[in-house]
């Protein structure tokens, strides 16, 4: 292949590729407001940016990233787009059916819009699964890239959210000319101990929905979930490295030890 891109190659290069290799990446994120310091495309310019690296890495090929996700509580401010739910299912179904009737059996789906993508994904992957065989492992990372996260991490319990330190890092490495650095803030709400949204922080909790009509007032009207004043780009270029070396390690598992026997190989209609 000349270009790990999926829709840079010709169609015969797809071909020749299928009979040496059954794995392609695919990457989803969202379209959100993300503070005052970075960017409404991070979840996407992220997964884009994941993909694009491992599959060079890998030689594996990386279908072009799909731009939006769920995201209706961040319509709490301009420029937000977001999907309903089961238009997304269907996006990611759709997608991956068309990929497994040409023959690709392992699909990584990058899930760039941390966490909040994925109850869609999630159905899309088991519809699929279940329907066609084919393996579809979903790398998220707050569950991905956790054990970097923990280690690097320097704010307090509460500080991991939406644009904070560790999203914020990721970004100051790999797009600083999108960034505004002189813009981090900080909030960490009061929040009953089943209500916490820190992924790191241990203990019981239930999950909980946001509500647009009062999103904008729970990050402070800026945007911001947890704590970014600790971000920096070194943080970021070692979150990224790690990132890079688990993706790595999951595409070779899916080449030597996965075992897919396709089935129901239909066009989607």
């Amino acid at each position: 292949m000349k270009t790990i891109w999926l829709h840079e190659n010709k169609w015969e290069d797809i071909e020749a590729y299928l009979e040496k290799k059954k794995t392609i990446i695919v990457p989803f994120g969202s379209v959100e407001q993300h503070s005052k310091h970075l960017p409404l495309g991070t979840d996407s310019f992220v997964a884009k940016k994941v993909a694009e690296d491992a599959g060079r890495l890998t030689n594996t090929l990386v279908a072009p990233q799909s731009w939006f996700g769920w995201a209706p509580h961040h319509m709490a401010y301009p420029g937000t787009v977001t999907l309903r739910p089961e238009t997304l299912t269907a996006v990611v179904e759709d997608i991956c059916q068309s990929l497994i009737y040409h023959g690709f059996e392992k699909i990584i789906l990058i899930n760039g819009h941390r966490e909040a993508n994925l109850p869609p994904i999630k159905i899309a992957a088991t519809r699929l699964r279940n329907k066609t065989g084919a393996f579809l492992p979903i790398v998220d990372p707050f569950y991905f890239n956790s054990e970097i996260g923990k280690a690097l991490r320097r704010s307090e319990p509460g500080g991991i959210g939406h644009a904070e330190e560790m999203e914020s890092s990721h970004m100051f490495h790999l797009y600083p000319e999108l960034c505004e650095p002189a813009e981090v803030a900080i909030n960490i709400p009061e929040k009953h101990r089943f209500l916490q949204h820190d992924p790191f922080i241990e203990g019981d909790r239930v999950l909980s929905s946001s509500d647009v009509n009062s999103y904008r007032e729970d990050t402070k009207g800026i945007g911001i979930m947890g704590d970014a004043m600790g971000a920096s780009s070194s943080i970021g270029e070692q979150y990224h490295k790690k990132f890079l070396e688990n993706l790595m390690e999951l595409i070779d598992f899916c080449e030597r030890d996965v075992t897919v026997n396709l089935r129901n190989r239909e066009i989607p209609l």
